[in-house]
């Protein structure tokens, strides 16, 4: 059986859109998200059988709080680009809400997928630390 992590994409529609929403996110909203990640990584992981990209997922997540608890403070543009990854995975009610059997966390794991994509392209050595 195919992955269906394989099979959803982001289109160059989304990407300009998640860019616009990206320069607006307010970096005030860090200590918020900081506080609410652990707790929902907790409830995925409490979930009975994970599938291969719920773990993904989680480890990602996991590895953008940690940068963004850690990066210099004139690094706006990343810390961003974090933050919007981090407040998606918050949100539940997202483009697939993540009530959805199955595929809820799919959106949620595309579009973090393109931002640890986009950091590593940009930044390896910050992520892989």
């Amino acid at each position: 059986m195919m992955d269906p992590s394989d099979q959803l994409q982001l289109t160059s529609e989304d990407k300009a859109r998640y860019e616009k929403r990206i320069a607006e996110i307010d970096l005030d909203d860090i200590p918020k998200v900081t506080r609410d990640i652990p707790g929902k990584i907790e409830r995925l992981i409490a979930a009975p059988g994970l599938s291969d990209f719920q773990i993904v997922l989680v480890s990602d997540i996991s590895k953008l709080l940690n940068v963004l608890l850690e990066l210099p403070t004139e690094s706006i543009m990343l810390k961003k680009r974090i933050l919007f990854a981090l407040e998606y995975f918050l949100e539940e009610q997202d483009e697939i809400p993540d009530d959805s059997p199955q595929i809820g966390l799919l959106d949620d794991y595309v579009l973090v997928r393109w931002v640890v994509d986009n950091i590593m392209a940009d930044y390896t050595k910050v992520y892989e630390s």
